[in-house]
């Protein structure tokens, strides 16, 4: 089997590679990322992503009968359709499409995530299938059929048994690495084979205008993060209805605007303490806390010790 099949990163640098795999050192747009692709079975590739940027440019397929399976572990991305939807995966998701239906840019509104994306050549792998599965004739076209009915992509939200089959995937040792793949996307066909369609509400599609407004919000707020604005002056500012707002903002980076600000301003409040010899109080006012203590509490929320604690510790390593 050779490492890579159909998989090609134009933005990539082959840095590794052996007879099973390929690791691409990536060049996304404001960071950096590495997708490391095995060939597991004919026609059938398990590429494990890592980001730390704002959007990547995924592999495209000259072949359109390739089924894709996107399971994200950590992060979000934001898939903008081929059809024009966009599409939000959060940390659990599973999302499927077709190479008919695929997206051209990947943007990753929380700036990082880690996740496996599976390929599948239907009609590749449909010759071989019944020497990995010889009691089991799934029908791999019929089975790809079912999902894709109303539309070509489907999303399976975080669910115990998704996560059963994914999260040996992201720790496995590397000489372990093709043979347990390919365990692991034959019990994803199975699973699949097995699923009830009907049983799986769709999540919300939305529209790119709102989309871009949303991010337009969070831009301004990112910027001025000292600052604490409303909903209803954020809502009158943009033109846009209070629910809208606060409906897409949470489908876009996958948390309210309270709980994303929060995160934010810790995030900065931890680079400070980090970079700069100032004060924890001028720290605290400088990134929107007026209370000192309760500037501790959040912090201590996120990082499980004080900001005392925090630049205690960054200054002995």
């Amino acid at each position: 089997m050779g490492a890579s099949a159909f998989s090609h990163f134009s933005t990539g640098m082959i840095v590794a590679r052996n007879h099973d795999h390929i690791v691409y050192q990536l060049d996304p747009k404001d960071g950096q990322g590495t997708a490391s692709v095995y060939a597991v079975m004919p026609g059938v590739e398990v590429i494990s992503l890592s980001f730390q940027a704002s959007r990547f440019i995924p592999t495209l397929h000259s072949k359109r009968n390739i089924l894709e399976l996107n399971h994200c572990q950590e992060g979000r991305a934001e898939c903008k359709m081929k059809d024009g939807c966009l599409q939000y995966i959060g940390e659990g998701d599973l999302f499927m499409n077709t190479m008919s239906n695929h997206s051209d840019c990947i943007e990753l509104p929380l700036g990082c995530y880690k996740g496996i994306n599976i390929t599948i050549d239907l009609e590749k792998l449909a010759e071989q299938l019944s020497d990995y599965l010889p009691d089991l004739p799934i029908d791999l076209q019929g089975m790809a059929n079912r999902f894709f009915v109303n539309d070509e992509c489907f999303f399976i939200q975080a669910k115990e048994e998704i996560q059963h089959i994914f999260c040996g995937m992201y720790s496995v040792p590397i000489e372990a690495k093709s043979t347990y793949f390919r365990l692991k996307v034959l019990e994803m066909l199975i699973y699949l084979y097995y699923f009830d369609i009907a049983s799986e509400t769709q999540k919300t599609i939305y529209a790119r205008q709102q989309v871009d407004i949303i991010k337009q919000i969070q831009k301004r707020m990112t910027e001025d993060f000292e600052r604490r604005f409303t909903i209803e002056e954020l809502a009158q500012q943009y033109c846009i209805s209070p629910t809208v707002l606060k409906t897409t903002f949470k489908g876009v980076y996958g948390v309210s605007i309270a709980a994303y600000m929060k995160e934010y301003r810790i995030r900065q409040a931890a680079s400070m303490l980090h970079k700069t010899s100032k004060s924890i109080g001028d720290i605290a006012l400088a990134v929107g806390y007026k209370s000192q203590s309760k500037f501790g509490a959040a912090f201590k929320e996120i990082y499980e010790m004080s900001p005392l604690e925090y630049r205690n510790q960054i200054r002995l390593n």
